[in-house]
């Protein structure tokens, strides 16, 4: 990108231009050395070298303080645009792009500027424009490396609007592309996994998400992959789909089908443990930080389901606060089992500086059970011996799904961004 900064704009080749889309023609004499008598050599035919520039545009506007002429050219629009995109004043970079794109359909810069407006428009929110946006920039160009990020862009726009079944037929679309590396064929596999997942086709999704597993160890002696982040989410969405059925299960009398219920229940416990432990095991510290809690909340779980299987009718009064303490006595350590997996969870946090909403969720859970735990312990007063804890809050929502890992906008000839120009694909 060249910068305005009021000097003359120069040529590759180091000459000055002073107008409109210049084609500089040097002809070229032959033999031009001194004459001997022999005459002067004939001269060969003049060669010619084009070199094509940016139209410059001239436009003139009429106010009260009288007439005003401005010059500007594509690549004069696109780096100011670029600047307000990287200081994230969305506004002023969806003027110069929409401008550039105007102004120069047809210049080299149209493109990225497309792509770019797509990704103001994402920092808006403005999740219709964007759509719009990337899908004009694929029409344009449907076999350019921006027409594939546009897809993974497109997708994950139709994800936040929680269009799922849009958001499926894109990735479906981009795995059937052949220019895709190893990261983006994860990605695209996970964010399909994604959307079959919030579709509720929780079968296909967990075959989607195995899938991305199994991709990883065909190529892993081939391909290095440049970030962990959508092995992690497909590990982490496979313990929440067993954690979805743990959920399902219930607990019922009689005892006969108890047993039976609570030997299944505790089978898929462990599954869905064992999932979110692979997730901590990949070593993203976002989505380890996500597992972790959700360890802790599977115990809590089940010592909640036992908690409310139907107290068995033939008790009387005196006897159902027998048998309610005596089966919190027997279940209480699946409570410190929780708080364990909370303690350890709050620690690794700590010591690999996540800041993710799933370290406040944490710290309330461990508050919790603290109380649950020790009912004498006063609400909001902190229990330092026994590790970390954060007053008691509110229930909050879910926290979001950690944030995909970034990728940068192109520029006119397709190199890489710099790290100042990269802007994240959105995901729920």
């Amino acid at each position: 990108m060249r910068k305005n900064n009021g000097t003359v704009k120069r040529l590759p080749n180091g000459l000055p231009f002073y107008g409109l889309g210049w084609v500089l023609v040097v002809g070229a004499l032959a033999g031009c050395g001194t004459t001997s008598g022999q005459g002067v050599p004939a001269a060969g035919p003049p060669s010619a070298v084009h070199l094509d520039m940016e139209p410059i545009k001239i436009e003139a506007t009429k106010d009260a303080d009288g007439m005003h002429i401005e010059a500007f050219d594509a690549p004069e629009l696109f780096e100011h645009a670029g600047s307000e995109l990287s200081a994230k004043r969305f506004d002023e970079a969806i003027k110069a792009y929409a401008k550039l794109l105007k102004s120069f359909p047809e210049s080299s810069y149209a493109r990225p500027a497309l792509y770019n407006l797509g990704l103001a428009q994402i920092g808006k929110k403005d999740w219709p424009a964007a759509i719009d946006s990337f899908k004009g920039l694929v029409e344009r160009s449907p076999t350019h490396v921006d027409a594939k990020d546009s897809l993974f862009q497109l997708g994950a726009c139709y994800a936040e609007q929680e269009n799922w079944p849009a958001s499926a037929e894109i990735f479906a679309r981009l795995l059937d592309r052949s220019d895709l590396n190893a990261d983006d064929h994860i990605e695209a596999i996970a964010r399909r996994g994604f959307a079959q997942f919030n579709l509720g086709d929780i079968d296909t999704a967990e075959k989607t998400f195995r899938s991305a597993i199994a991709y990883k160890q065909r190529i892993e002696s081939e391909e290095r992959l440049g970030t962990d982040f959508y092995l992690a989410f497909s590990q982490y969405h496979l313990g929440e789909i067993l954690h979805l059925r743990f959920r399902k299960a219930a607990l019922r009398l009689p005892e006969a089908q108890l047993d039976r219920d609570l030997e299944e229940k505790a089978h898929l416990l462990l599954t869905a443990q064992r999932a979110y432990i692979d997730t901590i095991k990949f070593g993203n510290p976002a989505w380890a930080s996500a597992a972790g809690f959700q360890v802790g909340s599977l115990y809590e779980e089940l010592y909640d389901a036992f908690m409310n299987v139907p107290i068995p009718p033939e008790l009387n009064a005196e006897q159902r606060v027998v048998y309610q303490d005596e089966l919190h006595k027997k279940i209480r350590i699946l409570l410190e089992k929780s708080l364990r997996w909370q303690r350890e969870n709050l620690l690794m946090i700590e010591r690999l500086g996540v800041t993710s909403d799933w370290a406040d969720k944490s710290k309330l859970a461990y508050a919790k059970l603290l109380r649950l735990l020790d009912p004498k312990l006063p609400a909001g007063v902190e229990d330092t011996s026994k590790g970390p804890s954060q007053a008691p809050g509110p229930r909050q929502a879910p926290p979001p799904v950690p944030q995909p890992p970034l990728r940068g906008a192109p520029s006119p000839d397709g190199s890489a961004p710099v790290e100042s120009e990269a802007v994240r694909r959105h995901v729920l």
